[in-house]
């Protein structure tokens, strides 16, 4: 499988500030190229990604995301490893809530 190409990007789908979307790459907004734990959070996903192939990828996580919820999927914990469990628990809340996303975007 091939190396994941990064893009930085003036906009991503809100409330996100990247995205990993195999097979061509991460999206990260620019404003957030020197964000290495953002760029290390992708990378992961894109790790699963080439472990698991694509069409399972795509289908575990939005299996995740409808069943279990973005803040606690398997996938997104597996990718949020160097957050605190605070956070890891309240992603959602701590970087996607309209307070962040006015300032973030």
């Amino acid at each position: 499988m091939k190396e994941s190409r990064i893009y930085y990007v003036r906009w991503t789908l809100p409330p996100y500030r990247a995205m990993t979307i195999p097979p061509f790459g991460i999206f990260i907004k620019k404003r957030y190229r020197k964000n290495d734990k953002i760029l290390n959070h992708e990378m992961i996903h894109w790790k699963q990604y080439q472990r698991m192939g694509l069409l399972k990828f795509y289908y575990q996580y939005f299996r995740e995301f409808l069943v279990i919820g973005y803040d606690k999927m398997p996938m997104e914990m597996e990718a949020r490893y160097e957050e605190n469990e605070y956070k890891k628990n309240n992603y959602s809340k701590t970087y996607h809530s309209v307070d962040k996303l006015s300032k973030n975007t």
